[in-house]
């Protein structure tokens, strides 16, 4: 009898202790919302795809803004099928060589208008040339190579594209290694991606945080406050704190005191390190090769042209680019950074697939001065476009590619 008592009383203090978290939670969360309102969406979080039907909800319009007061304002139009831009027929029209353009933030064109975004740019000047083309603009904000071969199975292909040109963005290294843990297979395909879920299991955690405004603020603010201590020491912590610096960028420019595992979660632009980070971006990159395979063999499948294209970050551009933005992430004001190993790995990877790879790099070096990329929040500027569009259509490969595709069309 005393044994079942003991239980008893184990039992009704579990339960008390759980109730009085749960009180804590309820009350926190009302609290939190009273203060602070709803969990605030970030302007990149706009245009992250949030279901696997369309990228976007077709018919709106996104008003964006940079999230420095004052840095730049937009108005993206989503057309009738869910794609940044101007409306198409679904049924190609004949003669007609469709292109779609698939990439991240900056194919969306976060920052630029409609007629400033790389996409509309690359239509207008391939058509100038007498070609007859229209070109889809494929991109979505954190989008990543095995995003793009997820999305062109269960979206893109029923368009019937001629060519598809991939733009490959130097944080779909990590993108991929973040997105994959977030894929929930089924019959060894991706059923969804799902920030809940982490490696196959569901995590309890971050779904409330996901979920509740009030454990979404004790996950970045307690949570990861706790970690970052954790891994610094309180003295590195203090240190970077009162210096005005971050975490992050501390983390990232000494990888000797960290794992892999710790570097590659707090850098999300670890592929632009450097070669002397190769030892770990390389099996990242053969990570992102894996699924740019995927989506060759799949384009090949269906008799489509597969074209690589990247564009640099501010930091290879100039000294003055991105130039307050960059220290955030570790990188150093005033430097032009001369490092091009992740140009070089995926020129590699253009040869060694016989993909087209086009690397507008050399333009932006000889253009004259000016701004390319925002100051704080990165990403291009619309005379940034215009050097990536004018790279891609004065493109020798692809300018005969497109001919042969218009020959055959016409056949």
């Amino acid at each position: 009898m005393k044994l079942m008592d003991l239980f008893k009383k184990i039992l009704f203090s579990c339960a008390a202790i759980v109730l009085c978290l749960v009180c804590i939670a309820v009350l926190g969360e009302i609290v939190f919302r009273f203060l602070k309102g709803a969990p605030a969406e970030s302007s990149l979080h706009k245009i992250t795809q949030k279901c696997d039907q369309t990228l976007f909800e077709p018919g709106i319009v996104l008003e964006s803004k940079s999230d420095m007061e004052g840095e730049f304002e937009y108005s993206a139009h989503i057309n009738t099928f869910g794609y940044r831009g101007k409306d198409f027929s679904k049924e190609k029209t004949p003669g007609t060589i469709r292109i779609l353009a698939m990439g991240d933030s900056f194919t969306f064109g976060v920052g630029a208008q409609d007629d400033q975004t790389v996409p509309f740019l690359i239509e207008k000047d391939l058509t100038a040339q007498g070609l007859a083309v229209e070109v889809i603009n494929a991109g979505i904000g954190h989008a990543s190579t095995i995003r793009h071969w997820d999305n062109l199975q269960k979206i893109h292909l029923q368009y019937k594209p001629d060519v598809v040109i991939l733009f490959f963005d130097m944080t779909d290294v990590w993108d991929d290694w973040h997105w994959e843990r977030h894929a929930v297979w089924k019959d060894g395909k991706i059923e969804r991606f799902d920030l809940d879920f982490m490696n196959g299991k569901r995590s309890l955690w971050m779904t409330l945080a996901h979920n509740s405004a009030f454990c979404k603020y004790l996950q970045n603010k307690v949570v990861r406050t706790v970690e970052k201590l954790r891994l610094l020491g309180l003295k590195n912590y203090l240190k970077v704190k009162s210096e005005g610096g971050r975490a992050k960028a501390y983390i990232a420019n000494h990888p000797e005191e960290f794992s892999n595992e710790v570097l590659t979660e707090f850098d999300g632009l670890l592929f632009m390190r450097g070669r002397k980070y190769q030892d770990l971006i390389l099996p990242h990159w053969a990570r992102s090769m894996k699924y740019l395979n995927k989506i060759k063999e799949l384009l090949d499948q269906q008799g489509i042209a597969f074209v690589l294209a990247t564009y640099p970050h501010g930091i290879y551009v100039g000294p003055d680019q991105w130039n307050k933005g960059r220290e955030a992430w570790g990188f150093k004001a005033d430097t032009l950074y001369t490092d091009l190993y992740p140009f070089e790995l995926m020129a590699q990877y253009g040869k060694e697939a016989g993909v087209i790879f086009i690397d507008p790099l050399a333009a932006f070096l000889q253009a004259p001065p000016q701004k390319y990329f925002y100051d704080w929040d990165g990403h291009m500027t619309p005379a940034a476009n215009r050097i990536v569009a004018d790279a891609v259509s004065s493109n020798p490969q692809l300018l005969d590619l497109l001919k042969e595709k218009t020959y055959a069309a016409k056949q």
